[in-house]
């Protein structure tokens, strides 16, 4: 009888494991941040699908992070750096890339709608000119660190 219990021990234990190992791949290779904070609507859209985005989901390149009149987000990238959204807000992760050896990288945001503040991390230490934050009117770029937005619009 141990032997058989030992046996359906490891037997339920493999898909277990399985399902944890595609998870940390697909991590290590494309997530470049996650959701740290998210109150009342707050929207993903990834592929031209749309879900919420609570606490927890991690983003890649080309998201778009979207809040509803009740929603707020808090969003903390992989350098460190954060990003805030008020209401009625949509940005799009247009580009980030980040070496944790070198500092070095690129974080492209832009902000379609919405008022939205930026925290920059390791990538503005290591060069500043490397976080830009863009809008329908204007490019921000250069030595500031924190950079804050509102645009106003549909």
């Amino acid at each position: 009888m141990k032997v058989f219990t030992r046996l359906m021990v490891s037997l339920l234990s493999l898909p277990l494991f399985l399902a944890v190992v595609p998870e940390a791949n697909a991590q290590a290779v494309g997530w470049v941040g996650q959701v740290k904070v998210s109150r009342g609507i707050v929207l993903l859209e990834r592929s031209g699908q749309r879900f919420p985005a609570p606490v927890g989901v991690r983003l890649r390149e080309n998201d778009v992070v979207l809040t509803e009149a009740n929603g707020s987000v808090g969003l903390m990238f992989n350098d460190n750096s954060v990003l805030s959204m008020g209401p009625n807000g949509e940005v799009l992760l247009e580009r980030y890339a980040y070496d944790s050896t070198t500092y070095l990288g690129a974080f492209d945001a832009f902000v379609k709608r919405g008022a939205v503040s930026i925290e920059a991390g390791n990538l503005a230490n290591a060069a500043p000119e490397s976080v830009r934050v863009k809008t329908p009117q204007a490019e921000i770029r250069g030595q500031a660190r924190s950079f804050a937005v509102n645009v106003e619009g549909n």
